[in-house]
C-alpha cells in the first residue's frame, strides 16, 4: 500500500501512517516549541513564510548554532530551528524527490547504496522508502549538522509504518564527507562486481551558495571511477526559483562526470523534461495545497 497518494494532476498527499510521522515527529515538537509560531501558520497569517525564511535565512542557517532574530527579538536555539525547517521545508522536497523519482521511473536492483548529500531530516529518504522495499537498501545520510542527523535517526526509527521496522536497517549518517570517509562506507556494503546500484542523490543541496564545486567534483569522479563496474544514477533537483549561479555549480559537477574516461554517464531526462510542476499539502493546512516547480537531472552510465 503506498504511503504517499498520487493524483493525476500531479498532486501528492501522504497516507495516513505518513501523516501519522508528521504529526508525532514534525508537527507536535513545532507547535509544543513555538505556540506562537504555529498560530501564525494555522491562521494563515500572510507573513510567517517570511518570517520562516528569515529566521531560517532562506534554510541557510548553520542548524547548530542558536540564532537571534532581531525583528522578533527572539533567540532560535537548533532543535527550534530544526522544527521549523522540518514543517517549512519538507514539505516540498519530500514530495518533489518522492515525483522526480516516481516520474523518471529509476529502475531499482536487488542492491541498492542511496547516497543522501544533504539530506537533512531524512526528507529524501522517506521518499525513497516506497523503493528501499523493494530491494536490499543502504542509506547514507550526509549533512553538515548534527541536530539535523538528530532528527533523521528519529524519523528513520518511527519508520512509516510504526512499531514494525524503521524505514532503513541499513543506515549510516555522516557529518562530513571525503573521498576516504565515503569510499570506506561503500567498502564495508559493496563488493566490486556484485551488481549493487549506487544512487547519488543532490536535493536542493546545490541551493547552498558557500558550496564549493571543486571538492566535491573530485569526491565523485574519484568514486564513479572506483566502482565503474556498477550502475550508478546521480539524481539533482533545486527550486526552478534558485538563482542560475547556483544551477551553474550543477552544470559545472555534470560536465565534469561526462569528461570522466570510460564513465560512459548520460543524463537520462530530456531538455522539456528537466522543469517538473507539481503540488503538495502542507504539514499544518492540510486542506490546501500548494503548487510548486523544481528543476531536475538525472545522469546515468551506460
Amino acid at each position: 500500500m503506498p504511503y504517499i497518494h498520487h493524483y493525476n494532476d500531479n498532486y501528492y498527499k501522504p497516507s495516513g501512517n505518513l501523516t501519522n510521522l508528521f504529526k508525532e515527529k514534525v508537527i507536535q515538537p513545532f507547535e509544543r516549541d513555538l505556540p506562537t509560531l504555529a498560530e501564525d501558520v494555522k491562521n494563515k497569517k500572510l507573513y510567517y513564510w517570511k518570517d520562516i525564511a528569515r529566521i531560517l535565512e532562506q534554510g541557510q542557517s548553520n542548524f547548530d548554532t542558536t540564532s537571534f532574530d532581531k525583528p522578533s527579538n527572539r533567540y532560535y536555539p537548533p532543535k527550534h530551528k530544526v522544527s521549523i525547517y522540518s514543517v517549512h521545508y519538507m514539505p516540498m522536497h519530500l514530495f518533489s524527490s518522492y515525483h522526480i523519482f516516481t516520474t523518471h521511473s529509476i529502475p531499482i536492483s536487488n542492491k541498492v547504496v542511496f547516497i543522501d548529500f544533504g539530506c537533512g531530516p531524512l526528507t529524501s529518504g522517506i521518499a525513497f522508502w516506497d523503493f528501499a522495499k523493494q530491494s536490499d537498501m543502504t542509506y547514507i545520510g550526509i549533512d553538515n549538522s548534527q541536530w539535523m542527523l538528530n532528527k533523521a535517526v528519529e524519523i528513520n526509527e518511527y519508520g512509516p509504518n510504526r512499531y514494525r521496522y524503521p524505514s532503513f536497517d541499513n543506515f549510516e549518517l555522516i557529518l562530513e564527507y571525503d573521498n576516504n570517509h565515503l569510499t570506506g562506507l561503500l567498502d564495508q556494503y559493496i563488493e566490486k562486481g556484485d551488481g549493487t546500484q549506487i544512487i547519488f542523490n543532490f536535493c536542493y543541496f546545490f541551493a547552498s551558495p558557500t558550496l564549493n564545486i571543486g571538492p566535491l567534483s573530485d569526491i565523485l569522479i574519484s568514486t564513479v571511477g572506483q566502482y565503474n563496474k556498477h550502475k550508478m544514477y546521480i539524481v539533482y533537483q533545486n527550486a526552478v526559483s534558485s538563482s542560475l549561479k547556483l544551477r551553474e555549480k550543477w552544470y559545472t559537477l555534470k560536465n565534469n562526470l561526462l569528461k570522466v574516461k570510460n564513465s560512459r554517464f548520460r543524463s537520462s531526462i530530456s531538455s522539456n523534461q528537466h522543469i517538473q510542476p507539481f503540488k503538495y499539502n502542507r504539514l499544518i493546512n492540510c486542506t490546501l495545497h500548494r503548487d510548486a516547480k523544481v528543476y531536475s537531472d538525472i545522469l546515468c552510465n551506460e
